[in-house]
């Protein structure tokens, strides 16, 4: 149920957030097809802007065909040179076919490299943004990255995001919207680069009420860092994370445990995403660590954070790994929030994820 707050003078209930969630409790493909109604319900001179790392599915590709012909500006801003290959081709191809006035497509694939750790840039964000039936945006971790009739050597190495877990956050604020539009605009259009992260407007900061939103990557981390600023007994991390490996973070996770931080992780079950080392500092730290493994081999794509002390609870999810490429590379979209109704709907589904673990 969307979470409404009032206002003051008008006395009408207005939408703050829906969250929708995939996983092995949810029907299979529930966020594509969430993504399918969305673009369907928009009317001809409506927009729809999209900023994703895997694109596979071609119902959704010929969903946003069908939403160009009805005279629906279509843009869509793919990862030109994902890990796995040329897995987004087939929808590119499909997308930039018969093209009508309005419809963009464009491959993002970065070829210059800044960063002290030698990680070329790739654009990892997932950003959905739609203008009707009033505009809304959805971030969170899902890609449309699967496809019927499905590819099995392809979801063997990407994993099976239709059936796995993974969330999408709707907003509907309308000064957080208009800049995720906004900034999927910029993705679209602009030349890129590694001089992004000095632009102002990438290092901007999008904020309304309890919400945050921050961009990467940018000059500074110092907003992220900020969030492990803690120390002693009564405060408590967990994390649920797909891809761990940035040795700055460990160190401070694992300090923070050693000064007695309640501090709990559950990763995704490879050692690429989580190498050993990370799991083995982790426990030798008193952190609580857990893998997450799935009989069918279904990932565990969720990023979120819950971050408790005694006078603040705050929530981050999103796009972002704590990871060395997503940290200081990729083009990633974090959301750091203090609601406290949507603190408690990830807190309940990382207690249900707990309990899958566990059963």
């Amino acid at each position: 149920m969307p979470v409404t707050i009032e206002h003051d003078l008008e006395q009408i209930q207005k939408p703050v957030f829906q969250v929708f969630w995939g996983g092995p409790d949810k029907p299979p493909r529930s966020l594509r097809d969430l993504l399918e109604k969305r673009i369907e319900a928009v009317p001809g001179g409506g927009e729809i802007l999209w900023a994703t790392y895997y694109f596979r599915d071609e119902g959704l590709a010929n969903a946003l065909l069908r939403a160009s012909s009805r005279g629906v500006r279509v843009q869509v801003a793919i990862e030109g040179n994902p890990r796995t290959g040329a897995v987004n081709k087939e929808v590119r191809k499909l997308l930039e076919s018969g093209g009508t006035p309005g419809r963009v497509v464009r491959s993002i694939s970065h070829r210059m490299i800044d960063n002290w750790y030698l990680r070329s840039c790739r654009l990892h964000e997932k950003l959905y943004y739609f203008s009707h039936p009033s505009p809304c945006a959805l971030v969170g971790t899902f890609n449309p990255s699967g496809n019927q009739p499905e590819d099995p050597d392809v979801i063997s190495k990407i994993g099976d995001q239709d059936r796995g877990h993974n969330v999408l956050v709707e907003l509907y604020d309308p000064v957080l919207v208009q800049g995720m539009r906004d900034h999927a605009e910029r993705m679209l259009h602009m030349v890129h680069g590694p001089w992004e992260r000095y632009l102002q407007q990438h290092n901007k900061i999008i904020s309304s009420g309890t919400t945050r939103i921050i961009f990467f990557p940018r000059s500074s981390n110092q907003d992220l860092n900020e969030l492990f600023d803690l120390s002693g007994k009564g405060n408590r991390l967990r994390m649920a994370v797909s891809h761990l490996n940035d040795k700055r973070v460990c160190k401070r996770i694992a300090a923070l445990a050693r000064q007695g931080v309640q501090a709990e992780i559950l990763a995704h079950d490879t050692q690429r995403r989580v190498p050993s080392w990370v799991e083995k500092e982790m426990l030798q730290s008193g952190v609580t660590f857990n893998r997450y493994v799935h009989p069918e081999g279904l990932p565990m794509h969720n990023k979120f954070m819950l971050i408790e002390t005694p006078e603040r609870r705050i929530l981050t999810f999103g796009s972002m790994n704590l990871s060395v490429r997503s940290l200081h590379a990729n083009h990633e979209l974090l959301v750091i929030d203090e609601n406290p109704e949507l603190y408690q709907i990830f807190q309940s589904r990382w207690v249900e994820m707990m309990r899958e673990l566990n059963s």
